[in-house]
């Protein structure tokens, strides 16, 4: 096909700072591996990506690198007084992430983009769902990686305190914006059937203008790695320990299993909470529990493939790279039953009641007790490894749904 000149709209794209990010790098990276020229605008954080792609930072007032009150009157009084910079201070001393709500706006005021807006083929939204202009509308393509609402519901659902409810509805305010402006887009992309399912229930967004799209992954750092004799050592990735990583019940899960066999251990990957800190204390689990926090890519495959078993306990995945990496690697699986996690992980682990600690303790004494279930699943592993593919793949099926809508046959 033709080469494409494509903006990428992101309201923050750190690479290390979650699935977003990651996203972002790759599906640019291959789209420019097959000389499509492109453009990302985002705000601070900045993606970190090859040379062959631009950014272009659209200036935003940074609230969010600073919870101080003092701190934020002060970027406040540094910014241009107009109606949207009092309206963005307003929501964001509110307990507003006023970030993504704001986003669209600011892009419109930006000099490169209204001097280049017009000569763009494609524009490809990631999550951020801002206002945009009715100009790029007819050439708009989202990303919605799950809907946010469900995030909200899991944060509420583990929070007792009334006042601290009142704040997560005050910061997940900006989902009304999201609400409005998804159906600015000519074509939504989401990573899983269960997310579509889900961006049709929340969104009312017609399913037969969504594509599910797997995400990919450089299947080529994760080498499959045969192993016959499976001993106790437990991973689970959480990345950034929110409630819907689900790092409670899983610890509490393993401290059951671990009353009936002190051979087990658990490794953790990622930031662990101070509340969950003081949980591993008080069960007790101080010399079975290894935490890891950031990790090179590098460093992590050498501590999964150390692993005999991994656990992906989420109460909710649009998606789920961890579990695709631990598949990769060929460890069998633990995997919450809820979101897209049973319908990715297929054939290559059994399921769990993620909200059921004692449901996790028989699932991980049933798996580390019976060999060949391991290899078994094990085996069933490398069969699901050859589902998915790399990015360069799914920059080929964007190129597709590009051509689609550029020809006007979405």
């Amino acid at each position: 096909m033709k080469k494409l000149k494509i903006a990428f709209l992101s309201y923050r794209s750190d690479p290390f700072s979650g699935g977003q990010g990651i996203y972002l790098k790759n599906v640019c990276e291959s789209l420019a591996d097959y000389g499509h020229e492109i453009t990302i605008y985002s705000g601070s954080p900045l993606p970190i990506v090859s040379s062959k792609i631009s950014i272009v930072e659209v200036e935003t007032p940074k609230y969010f690198e600073t919870f101080s009150f003092s701190k934020r009157i002060k970027i406040f009084k540094n910014q241009p007084k107009s109606p949207l910079e009092f309206q963005d201070f307003f929501e964001t001393i509110t307990g507003t992430f006023s970030e993504p709500m704001f986003f669209g706006q600011r892009l419109q005021r930006n000099n490169h983009f209204k001097a280049n807006e017009k000569k763009y083929d494609v524009f490809h939204d990631n999550q951020s769902l801002g206002i945009y202009p009715g100009t790029i509308k007819s050439r708009l393509v989202t990303t919605l990686h799950h809907p946010i609402q469900i995030d909200r519901s899991i944060d509420l659902m583990n929070e007792k305190s009334v006042l601290k409810r009142i704040s997560i509805n005050r910061w997940y305010s900006f989902l009304n914006y999201q609400e409005a402006n998804v159906f600015s887009s000519r074509l939504v992309i989401t990573p899983s059937n269960n997310s579509k399912n889900d961006i049709t229930k929340f969104f009312k967004y017609p399913s037969n203008q969504i594509e599910v799209l797997w995400n990919g992954i450089n299947l080529d750092d994760f080498q499959f790695r045969k192993k016959k004799d499976f001993g106790k050592k437990l991973v689970t990735i959480i990345s950034s320990d929110v409630p819907m990583k689900n790092l409670k019940n899983i610890l509490i899960g393993f401290s059951i299993a671990l009353k009936n066999d002190e051979g087990l251990t658990l490794t953790i990957v990622g930031d662990v909470r101070e509340e969950n800190l003081k949980l591993i204390k008080s069960l007790g689990l101080d010399d079975f529990v290894i935490i890891h926090q950031k990790l090179t890519k590098k460093k992590l495959i050498e501590i999964l493939s150390a692993c005999d078993i991994g656990i992906s306990g989420s109460l909710y995945e649009g998606f789920g790279f961890p579990l695709i990496e631990m598949i990769a690697i060929g460890l069998p699986i633990l995997a919450s039953n809820k979101g897209s996690l049973p319908e990715i992980m297929g054939d290559a682990g059994i399921t769990f009641n993620p909200y059921d600690p004692n449901e996790l303790s028989d699932s991980i004494q049933k798996l580390v007790n019976n060999d060949e279930m391991q290899n078994k699943i094990s085996s069933n592993c490398q069969i699901r490894r050859d589902d998915f593919f790399g990015w360069d793949e799914y920059a080929k099926k964007l190129e597709f749904f590009y051509q689609k809508i550029i020809d006007g046959h979405i």
